[in-house]
Protein backbone atom coordinates (compact mmCIF):
# COMPACT_ATOMS: atom_id res chain seq x y z
CA UNK A 1 0.00 0.00 0.00
CA UNK A 2 1.08 3.29 -1.04
CA UNK A 3 2.04 5.61 2.28
CA UNK A 4 0.31 8.87 2.73
CA UNK A 5 1.96 11.26 4.70
CA UNK A 6 -0.55 14.01 5.97
CA UNK A 7 1.74 17.50 7.16
CA UNK A 8 0.32 19.87 9.65
CA UNK A 9 1.37 23.16 8.92
CA UNK A 10 2.80 24.89 5.54
CA UNK A 11 6.05 26.36 7.41
CA UNK A 12 9.48 26.08 6.25
CA UNK A 13 9.93 22.12 7.96
CA UNK A 14 6.46 20.89 6.41
CA UNK A 15 7.08 22.52 3.02
CA UNK A 16 10.74 20.74 3.08
CA UNK A 17 9.13 17.38 3.91
CA UNK A 18 6.52 17.81 1.17
CA UNK A 19 8.88 18.67 -1.80
CA UNK A 20 11.53 15.96 -0.78
CA UNK A 21 8.95 13.18 -0.30
CA UNK A 22 6.75 14.35 -3.36
CA UNK A 23 10.58 14.50 -5.59
CA UNK A 24 10.83 10.30 -4.39
CA UNK A 25 6.78 9.98 -5.76
CA UNK A 26 5.43 9.80 -2.22
CA UNK A 27 1.71 11.38 -1.65
CA UNK A 28 1.70 14.04 0.55
CA UNK A 29 -1.07 16.86 1.48
CA UNK A 30 -0.33 19.71 3.61
CA UNK A 31 -3.22 21.61 5.69
CA UNK A 32 -2.00 25.38 6.55
CA UNK A 33 -4.43 28.21 7.52
CA UNK A 34 -2.94 31.10 5.68
CA UNK A 35 -4.65 31.40 2.44
CA UNK A 36 -1.25 31.35 0.73
CA UNK A 37 2.98 30.75 1.18
CA UNK A 38 2.87 35.01 0.83
CA UNK A 39 0.46 35.23 3.76
CA UNK A 40 3.35 35.43 6.39
CA UNK A 41 6.00 37.64 7.65
CA UNK A 42 8.55 38.84 5.89
CA UNK A 43 11.68 38.86 8.38
CA UNK A 44 14.65 37.59 7.34
CA UNK A 45 16.12 34.32 8.18
CA UNK A 46 19.71 32.48 8.04
CA UNK A 47 20.00 28.74 6.90
CA UNK A 48 23.71 27.74 8.10
CA UNK A 49 25.75 25.27 6.57
CA UNK A 50 24.37 21.91 7.31
CA UNK A 51 20.52 22.70 7.11
CA UNK A 52 21.77 24.16 2.94
CA UNK A 53 23.61 20.59 2.52
CA UNK A 54 20.37 18.70 4.03
CA UNK A 55 18.45 20.54 0.97
CA UNK A 56 20.87 19.88 -1.30
CA UNK A 57 20.24 15.93 -0.12
CA UNK A 58 16.31 16.17 -0.35
CA UNK A 59 15.30 18.71 -2.63
CA UNK A 60 15.35 18.99 -6.44
CA UNK A 61 18.31 20.38 -7.51
CA UNK A 62 16.22 23.10 -9.08
CA UNK A 63 14.49 24.18 -5.95
CA UNK A 64 17.79 24.48 -4.53
CA UNK A 65 18.93 26.95 -6.88
CA UNK A 66 15.79 29.14 -6.98
CA UNK A 67 16.05 29.26 -3.03
CA UNK A 68 19.84 30.81 -3.79
CA UNK A 69 19.15 32.83 -6.24
CA UNK A 70 16.19 34.54 -4.33
CA UNK A 71 18.33 35.56 -1.38
CA UNK A 72 22.10 36.08 -0.24
CA UNK A 73 25.18 33.91 1.25
CA UNK A 74 27.67 34.44 3.55
CA UNK A 75 29.21 37.64 2.27
CA UNK A 76 25.86 39.17 3.66
CA UNK A 77 26.73 38.13 7.58
CA UNK A 78 30.98 38.29 7.96
CA UNK A 79 30.05 39.79 11.50
CA UNK A 80 27.90 40.26 14.32
CA UNK A 81 28.21 43.72 16.13
CA UNK A 82 26.83 44.82 18.95
CA UNK A 83 25.78 48.95 19.69
CA UNK A 84 24.93 51.42 22.12
CA UNK A 85 22.20 53.40 22.71
CA UNK A 86 23.94 56.15 19.90
CA UNK A 87 24.46 53.60 17.57
CA UNK A 88 28.05 53.28 18.00
CA UNK A 89 29.87 49.53 17.54
CA UNK A 90 30.97 48.15 20.52
CA UNK A 91 31.81 44.79 19.86
CA UNK A 92 32.08 42.77 16.29
CA UNK A 93 32.12 39.67 16.14
CA UNK A 94 33.62 37.61 12.85
CA UNK A 95 31.50 34.78 11.35
CA UNK A 96 33.73 32.76 9.70
CA UNK A 97 30.95 30.32 8.56
CA UNK A 98 32.27 27.16 6.79
CA UNK A 99 30.30 25.79 3.86
CA UNK A 100 27.27 27.32 1.85
CA UNK A 101 24.82 29.17 4.17
CA UNK A 102 21.56 31.16 2.85
CA UNK A 103 20.06 34.36 4.14
CA UNK A 104 16.53 34.99 2.53
CA UNK A 105 13.33 36.33 3.70
CA UNK A 106 11.20 34.17 5.17
CA UNK A 107 8.19 34.93 2.64
CA UNK A 108 10.52 34.28 -0.37
CA UNK A 109 11.77 31.15 1.13
CA UNK A 110 8.14 30.26 1.90
CA UNK A 111 6.70 30.75 -1.86
CA UNK A 112 9.75 29.22 -3.29
CA UNK A 113 9.23 25.64 -0.78
CA UNK A 114 5.57 26.05 -2.42
CA UNK A 115 6.72 25.98 -5.90
CA UNK A 116 5.40 22.92 -7.70
CA UNK A 117 3.08 21.87 -4.70
CA UNK A 118 -0.38 22.61 -6.26
CA UNK A 119 -2.98 20.46 -5.14
CA UNK A 120 -0.99 18.73 -2.29
CA UNK A 121 -1.64 21.95 0.20
CA UNK A 122 -4.74 22.48 1.18
CA UNK A 123 -4.60 26.52 2.03
CA UNK A 124 -7.10 27.67 4.49
CA UNK A 125 -7.64 24.15 5.72
CA UNK A 126 -5.41 23.61 9.47
CA UNK A 127 -5.17 20.71 11.34
CA UNK A 128 -7.31 20.99 14.33
CA UNK A 129 -7.51 17.53 15.77
CA UNK A 130 -6.69 13.69 14.87
CA UNK A 131 -7.39 10.09 15.78
CA UNK A 132 -4.82 7.05 15.31
CA UNK A 133 -6.64 3.66 14.06
CA UNK A 134 -5.39 0.48 13.18
CA UNK A 135 -4.66 1.43 9.31
CA UNK A 136 -3.09 4.80 10.13
CA UNK A 137 -4.40 8.42 10.74
CA UNK A 138 -7.87 10.11 10.82
CA UNK A 139 -7.43 14.10 10.06
CA UNK A 140 -9.89 16.58 10.88
CA UNK A 141 -9.40 19.89 10.09
CA UNK A 142 -11.01 23.74 10.49
CA UNK A 143 -12.90 23.54 7.42
CA UNK A 144 -14.83 20.62 8.43
CA UNK A 145 -12.79 17.67 6.14
CA UNK A 146 -11.83 14.47 7.87
CA UNK A 147 -8.88 12.95 5.78
CA UNK A 148 -7.47 9.14 6.20
CA UNK A 149 -3.30 9.69 5.66
CA UNK A 150 -1.18 6.46 6.75
CA UNK A 151 1.44 8.75 8.83
CA UNK A 152 0.79 12.24 10.41
CA UNK A 153 3.36 15.02 10.56
CA UNK A 154 2.76 17.95 13.21
CA UNK A 155 4.92 20.90 11.29
CA UNK A 156 2.41 23.42 13.09
CA UNK A 157 4.40 25.95 15.02
CA UNK A 158 4.99 26.93 18.59
CA UNK A 159 1.47 26.82 19.09
CA UNK A 160 0.84 23.25 17.39
CA UNK A 161 -2.80 21.36 18.30
CA UNK A 162 -1.22 18.28 17.11
CA UNK A 163 1.59 18.41 19.75
CA UNK A 164 -0.96 19.22 21.95
CA UNK A 165 -3.00 15.94 20.76
CA UNK A 166 -0.26 13.81 21.16
CA UNK A 167 2.02 14.05 23.90
CA UNK A 168 -1.11 15.89 26.13
CA UNK A 169 1.52 19.11 26.52
CA UNK A 170 2.12 22.28 24.63
CA UNK A 171 4.80 22.81 22.79
CA UNK A 172 6.26 25.53 24.04
CA UNK A 173 6.12 27.96 27.30
CA UNK A 174 6.89 31.55 27.64
CA UNK A 175 9.95 33.26 27.99
CA UNK A 176 8.73 36.37 29.60
CA UNK A 177 10.22 38.79 26.62
CA UNK A 178 8.33 39.70 23.76
CA UNK A 179 9.26 41.54 20.02
CA UNK A 180 7.81 43.93 17.78
CA UNK A 181 9.41 43.86 15.07
CA UNK A 182 8.76 45.46 11.69
CA UNK A 183 10.67 46.29 8.35
CA UNK A 184 11.73 49.33 6.22
CA UNK A 185 12.05 49.27 2.86
CA UNK A 186 15.14 50.39 1.33
CA UNK A 187 14.50 50.58 -2.35
CA UNK A 188 13.26 54.18 -1.86
CA UNK A 189 14.48 57.40 0.50
CA UNK A 190 14.50 55.42 4.07
CA UNK A 191 16.40 57.11 7.59
CA UNK A 192 19.75 55.92 7.98
CA UNK A 193 21.16 52.80 9.41
CA UNK A 194 24.49 51.86 10.64
CA UNK A 195 26.82 50.95 7.82
CA UNK A 196 27.83 47.74 10.14
CA UNK A 197 24.65 46.25 8.92
CA UNK A 198 25.83 46.07 5.35
CA UNK A 199 28.42 43.39 6.91
CA UNK A 200 26.05 41.08 9.15
CA UNK A 201 23.41 41.95 11.63
CA UNK A 202 23.60 44.09 15.13
CA UNK A 203 22.29 44.06 18.68
CA UNK A 204 22.38 46.93 20.79
CA UNK A 205 21.78 47.64 24.39
CA UNK A 206 20.36 50.62 25.83
CA UNK A 207 18.08 52.14 28.72
CA UNK A 208 14.76 50.99 29.59
CA UNK A 209 15.63 47.12 29.50
CA UNK A 210 15.37 46.87 25.62
CA UNK A 211 17.30 45.29 23.19
CA UNK A 212 17.19 45.92 19.33
CA UNK A 213 17.84 43.37 16.89
CA UNK A 214 18.93 45.24 13.53
CA UNK A 215 19.48 43.33 9.80
CA UNK A 216 19.88 44.78 6.58
CA UNK A 217 18.67 42.50 3.68
CA UNK A 218 20.25 44.06 0.67
CA UNK A 219 20.35 41.20 -2.07
CA UNK A 220 22.26 41.69 -5.54
CA UNK A 221 20.88 41.48 -8.94
CA UNK A 222 21.62 37.31 -10.73
CA UNK A 223 20.17 36.05 -13.59
CA UNK A 224 16.76 34.66 -13.55
CA UNK A 225 16.34 31.22 -12.47
CA UNK A 226 12.88 29.36 -12.83
CA UNK A 227 10.62 29.53 -9.02
CA UNK A 228 13.20 32.28 -7.58
CA UNK A 229 11.05 35.19 -5.96
CA UNK A 230 13.91 38.24 -5.38
CA UNK A 231 13.50 40.52 -3.10
CA UNK A 232 13.76 44.30 -2.81
CA UNK A 233 16.19 45.60 -0.09
CA UNK A 234 15.32 46.08 3.39
CA UNK A 235 15.99 46.57 6.97
CA UNK A 236 14.50 44.57 9.54
CA UNK A 237 14.49 45.87 13.18
CA UNK A 238 13.00 43.92 16.54
CA UNK A 239 12.57 45.70 20.03
CA UNK A 240 12.64 43.08 22.83
CA UNK A 241 11.24 43.73 25.96
CA UNK A 242 10.79 41.80 29.03
CA UNK A 243 6.86 41.11 29.32
CA UNK A 244 6.22 43.29 32.45
CA UNK A 245 7.47 46.21 30.57
CA UNK A 246 5.14 46.24 27.68
CA UNK A 247 1.12 47.88 27.54
CA UNK A 248 -1.13 45.08 28.85
CA UNK A 249 -2.80 43.12 25.53
CA UNK A 250 0.18 44.47 23.44
CA UNK A 251 0.12 41.00 21.10
CA UNK A 252 -3.28 42.23 20.42
CA UNK A 253 -2.56 45.81 19.17
CA UNK A 254 -2.83 47.21 15.43
CA UNK A 255 0.56 48.04 13.70
CA UNK A 256 0.27 51.31 14.02
CA UNK A 257 -0.10 50.96 17.97
CA UNK A 258 2.56 48.18 18.50
CA UNK A 259 4.83 50.29 16.31
CA UNK A 260 3.77 53.16 18.58
CA UNK A 261 4.35 51.20 21.53
CA UNK A 262 8.08 50.23 20.27
CA UNK A 263 8.91 53.81 19.52
CA UNK A 264 8.53 54.80 23.05
CA UNK A 265 10.49 51.91 24.56
CA UNK A 266 13.20 53.47 23.18
CA UNK A 267 13.08 57.05 24.56
CA UNK A 268 16.85 57.65 25.57
CA UNK A 269 17.87 56.15 22.95
CA UNK A 270 19.55 57.92 19.89
CA UNK A 271 16.46 58.94 17.62
CA UNK A 272 17.86 57.60 14.55
CA UNK A 273 16.57 54.51 15.93
CA UNK A 274 13.37 55.77 16.66
CA UNK A 275 13.06 57.01 12.94
CA UNK A 276 13.88 53.52 12.02
CA UNK A 277 10.92 52.62 13.66
CA UNK A 278 8.72 55.00 12.69
CA UNK A 279 9.91 54.54 9.20
CA UNK A 280 8.20 50.97 9.34
CA UNK A 281 6.73 49.85 6.16
CA UNK A 282 2.47 49.45 6.89
CA UNK A 283 1.47 46.15 7.27
CA UNK A 284 4.80 44.81 8.28
CA UNK A 285 4.65 45.54 12.34
CA UNK A 286 3.82 42.81 14.69
CA UNK A 287 4.62 41.24 18.18
CA UNK A 288 5.98 37.77 18.98
CA UNK A 289 6.25 36.89 21.97
CA UNK A 290 9.36 34.66 22.89
CA UNK A 291 9.11 31.32 23.52
CA UNK A 292 10.78 28.52 25.05
CA UNK A 293 10.44 24.61 24.84
CA UNK A 294 7.98 23.07 26.90
CA UNK A 295 10.60 20.20 27.92
CA UNK A 296 8.88 17.56 25.21
CA UNK A 297 9.01 13.67 26.87
CA UNK A 298 9.09 11.28 24.42
CA UNK A 299 5.45 9.86 22.69
CA UNK A 300 4.29 6.33 21.74
CA UNK A 301 2.77 6.49 18.51
CA UNK A 302 4.10 4.68 14.67
CA UNK A 303 1.88 7.12 12.71
CA UNK A 304 2.32 10.74 14.48
CA UNK A 305 5.43 12.57 14.77
CA UNK A 306 6.29 16.06 14.92
CA UNK A 307 9.37 18.83 13.94
CA UNK A 308 10.46 22.07 13.94
CA UNK A 309 8.53 24.36 16.33
CA UNK A 310 6.25 21.86 17.23
CA UNK A 311 8.37 20.36 19.09
CA UNK A 312 11.48 22.68 19.82
CA UNK A 313 10.65 26.14 19.49
CA UNK A 314 13.17 28.96 20.69
CA UNK A 315 13.06 32.33 20.76
CA UNK A 316 15.00 33.69 17.72
CA UNK A 317 17.89 35.06 19.36
CA UNK A 318 19.45 31.87 18.99
CA UNK A 319 19.23 32.33 15.52
CA UNK A 320 18.80 28.32 14.88
CA UNK A 321 14.66 28.02 13.82
CA UNK A 322 14.96 27.91 10.12
CA UNK A 323 17.69 25.94 9.89
CA UNK A 324 16.66 22.86 12.26
CA UNK A 325 13.24 22.67 10.82
CA UNK A 326 14.85 22.00 7.77
CA UNK A 327 17.21 19.28 9.51
CA UNK A 328 13.94 17.92 10.88
CA UNK A 329 12.27 17.41 7.97
CA UNK A 330 15.79 16.70 5.43
CA UNK A 331 15.92 13.65 8.20
CA UNK A 332 12.31 12.50 8.64
CA UNK A 333 11.74 12.19 4.76
CA UNK A 334 15.42 10.19 4.27
CA UNK A 335 13.71 7.90 7.36
CA UNK A 336 10.48 7.59 5.79
CA UNK A 337 12.06 6.67 2.51
CA UNK A 338 14.51 4.30 3.27
CA UNK A 339 13.41 2.61 6.82
CA UNK A 340 10.27 0.39 7.79
CA UNK A 341 8.13 2.55 9.18
CA UNK A 342 8.37 1.90 12.65
CA UNK A 343 12.18 1.82 12.45
CA UNK A 344 11.39 5.82 10.48
CA UNK A 345 8.98 7.18 13.21
CA UNK A 346 11.21 6.14 16.57
CA UNK A 347 14.45 8.10 14.30
CA UNK A 348 12.58 10.95 13.73
CA UNK A 349 11.61 10.90 17.56
CA UNK A 350 14.87 10.65 18.59
CA UNK A 351 16.86 13.44 16.70
CA UNK A 352 14.15 16.02 17.57
CA UNK A 353 13.80 15.18 21.04
CA UNK A 354 17.90 16.08 20.96
CA UNK A 355 17.34 19.47 19.35
CA UNK A 356 15.91 21.12 22.25
CA UNK A 357 17.95 21.21 25.09
CA UNK A 358 21.08 22.42 22.54
CA UNK A 359 18.33 24.94 21.30
CA UNK A 360 17.86 26.18 25.17
CA UNK A 361 21.76 26.39 25.36
CA UNK A 362 21.98 29.27 22.60
CA UNK A 363 18.99 30.93 23.55
CA UNK A 364 19.21 31.29 26.82
CA UNK A 365 22.49 33.02 27.13
CA UNK A 366 21.37 35.96 25.01
CA UNK A 367 17.91 36.61 27.07
CA UNK A 368 19.63 36.35 30.37
CA UNK A 369 22.58 39.16 29.49
CA UNK A 370 19.52 41.46 27.96
CA UNK A 371 18.02 41.29 32.11
CA UNK A 372 21.26 42.03 32.87
CA UNK A 373 22.07 44.66 30.99
CA UNK A 374 19.00 46.78 32.06
CA UNK A 375 21.15 47.85 34.80
CA UNK A 376 22.37 51.30 33.99
CA UNK A 377 25.80 51.04 35.91
CA UNK A 378 26.67 47.35 34.41
CA UNK A 379 25.70 48.20 30.98
CA UNK A 380 27.79 51.45 30.67
CA UNK A 381 30.60 49.41 32.04
CA UNK A 382 29.70 46.67 29.09
CA UNK A 383 29.27 49.39 26.54
CA UNK A 384 31.87 51.68 28.06
CA UNK A 385 34.51 49.44 28.73
CA UNK A 386 34.11 45.81 28.53
CA UNK A 387 32.76 45.50 25.17
CA UNK A 388 35.74 48.10 23.41
CA UNK A 389 38.21 46.39 25.24
CA UNK A 390 36.69 42.87 24.00
CA UNK A 391 36.92 44.44 20.17
CA UNK A 392 40.04 45.59 20.52
CA UNK A 393 41.76 42.35 21.80
CA UNK A 394 39.87 40.22 18.93
CA UNK A 395 40.92 43.30 16.22
CA UNK A 396 44.70 42.24 18.01
CA UNK A 397 44.10 38.62 17.44
CA UNK A 398 43.86 38.78 14.05
CA UNK A 399 46.10 41.18 13.02
CA UNK A 400 48.81 39.11 14.48
CA UNK A 401 47.55 36.33 12.28
CA UNK A 402 47.24 37.94 9.51
CA UNK A 403 43.66 37.83 9.11
CA UNK A 404 41.50 40.54 7.65
CA UNK A 405 39.98 42.99 10.16
CA UNK A 406 36.21 41.57 11.46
Amino acid sequence: MTLHVGVAGAGIGGLVLAQALRARGVRVTVFERDASAAETAGYRLHLDAPAMAALRRVLPGGLVEALRASGVGAEAFTRFAVLDSRGRTRLRLPVDDEGEVLLIGRRALRRVLAGGLDGAVRWGDAVTDHTEHPDGVRVRTAGGAQVDVGVLVGADGAGSRTTRRLTGAPAARPAGITAIAGTVPLDRPAPPFPRTLERGPAFAIGPGAAGVFLAAHLPRPRPAVPGAVPETPYLVWSVALPDARWPDGLPAASGAELGAAAGAALAGWSPRFRDLVAAAEPGSVAAFPFVLPAGPTPWRSDRVTLLGDAVHPVPPTAGAGASTAVADAAGLAEDLLSRPLPEAMAAAQERVLAVAPAALREALPVLAWQRRLSSPVLRALATGLALPAVDGALALGRRLRGAPPP
